[in-house]
């Protein structure tokens, strides 16, 4: 009987990990503040602090936090309200963007998955996310930097607001985004030169501009 009992225990203690840590699993979560009204935020995940002193068009850099479905916040540094408060499902491995977009006051917010391109020499890949309310609906260009886009098509047309081109393969070197009005080459935004290093994974975020003017651009580099 005593045996026996000690087999019992011993499976239990198999299954349970009886005087050991549990392994536990993570992905890499980034966060852009693209509320242009917003104060300064901080970043929390199931309610610990993981950034702090977010300003308009800062990011993160990639924070590890546990798979499965978390609970994030981004507050002001003040201790109002959170501006954004929801639960977002983080992938065992994966890297994630999450970008907060639109008025502090109905803040809304893109979840992106990042990377899981395929390499190939001399060439990288661009992604382009809209996420300016006062832009709405644009068409989108990647071309090579000081081209410009007559006679092109656009590579992604009517993009709506926070939705992106998935990653466009770009060749090496210097590439200009522009986004205009749908059916025109009537520019919202044209961001200039960006340099594309070989074999990397950019995100440029189309924003609204600070005071309810204009329209502003940051690049990322991804995971």
């Amino acid at each position: 009987m005593r045996i026996r009992a000690g087999i019992i225990v011993l499976g239990l203690c198999v299954l349970s990990g009886c005087g050991g840590s549990r392994s536990s699993s993570t992905g890499n979560l980034r966060f852009v503040q693209g509320s242009p009204d917003a104060p300064t935020l901080n970043l929390l995940v199931d309610g610990k602090s993981v950034a702090g002193n977010l300003g308009y068009m800062n990011a993160t850099g990639y924070i590890s936090v546990k798979d499965g479905s978390r609970h994030v916040e981004a507050v002001p540094v003040s201790g109002s309200s959170p501006v954004l408060d929801k639960s977002v499902s983080i992938a065992a491995s994966g890297n994630q963007t999450l970008i907060l977009t639109g008025p502090s006051t109905g803040a809304h917010s893109v979840l992106l998955t990042d990377g899981g391109t395929t390499a190939k020499t001399g060439d990288g890949y661009v992604r382009v996310v809209n996420a300016s309310g006062n832009m709405g609906t644009a068409d989108v260009y990647i071309v090579p930097a000081g081209t410009g886009i007559a006679g092109l098509s656009p590579t992604t047309a009517n993009l709506a607001v926070n939705s992106d081109t998935g990653y466009q393969l770009v060749p090496l070197g210097a590439y200009e985004v522009f986004m205009t009005v749908p059916g025109t080459k009537n520019a919202f935004l044209d961001t200039g030169s960006i340099n594309l290093p070989t074999g990397a994974n950019q995100t440029v975020v189309g924003l609204d501009g600070l005071s309810g003017g204009g329209f502003a651009f940051t690049v990322l580099t991804d995971q």
